[in-house]
């Protein structure tokens, strides 16, 4: 069957010796891959119709024996140059795809994600140079996936005060429910907490990449989010140190 898709490539594999195979997100048919016969040829109709962090309509056919599908045709519709030129920018592309292809399902439709990777590609051309913006790039897609932390008080007894975070639980605990129940938890002094807070209830990133920083509050920011991604997600955590180190 020939089907017609929205979509953003995932990851690029090389095949033999001219063709390419392509792993997709689609906006209604969810994470596919294709294999471009003969994409790497000089003169082949597939060139510069696709690219990472790129919008395309993809034309293609399904098998009913086999999970990789052939591409017919492709053709380029937000190509987001700015990442060729802004390596801070792509590098959070970079870990927002990775993100998305470790989490997803293959042929598992889901138009919303679709929509909040492309949006929060679009977002990161403008604000993904700064380190602000990929800690609330993931408060937004770990909401949208179910797995908020939660940050309003102690997830276990409700204490409001002397609190920190618990990526195993999923959010903040009262030192006291830590210690009792031995968990593993890290510093969320009142001010990094209510710039967490803030940025979880932000609905774009304009505001939240001009929160002023100190060292201390990065550095307590930045090993939250890591140790709550990692325990989410377990995505490798080389993708995060690339794309916070680039910033």
């Amino acid at each position: 069957m020939l089907v017609r898709a929205t979509a953003i490539p995932l990851a690029l594999h090389p095949y033999a010796s001219t063709s390419c195979i392509v792993h997709w997100l689609t906006r209604h048919h969810g994470k596919i891959s294709t294999l471009l016969k003969g994409a790497q040829r000089p003169k082949s109709a597939f060139l510069g119709e696709y690219q990472l962090f790129g919008t395309s309509e993809l034309l293609y056919f399904t098998h009913r024996s086999s999970t990789l599908y052939t591409g017919k045709e492709c053709a380029l519709l937000q190509p987001r140059t700015a990442f060729r030129t802004d390596w801070r920018a792509m590098q959070a592309a970079s870990y927002l795809t990775a993100l998305v292809n470790k989490t997803t399902p293959e042929d598992a439709p889901h138009p919303e994600l679709f929509e909040l990777f492309e949006e929060l590609l679009d977002f990161a051309v403008d604000y993904g140079r700064f380190p602000q913006f990929l800690l609330w790039a993931e408060l937004r897609f770990c909401r949208h996936h179910g797995h908020a932390p939660q940050l309003a008080n102690c997830l276990l007894c409700a204490a409001k005060t002397d609190l920190r975070f618990c990526a195993s639980q999923g959010g903040i605990v009262c030192r006291t429910c830590a210690r009792e129940n031995k968990f593993p938890t890290l510093d969320c002094p009142p001010d990094v907490l209510a710039i967490l807070r803030a940025w979880q209830a932000a609905g774009h990133p304009a505001s939240v990449v001009q929160t002023q920083l100190n060292g201390r509050q990065r550095t307590a920011l930045d090993a939250i989010a890591a140790a709550f991604m990692h325990a989410q997600f377990n995505l490798n955590p080389e993708h995060r140190n690339a794309a916070t180190q680039a910033a």
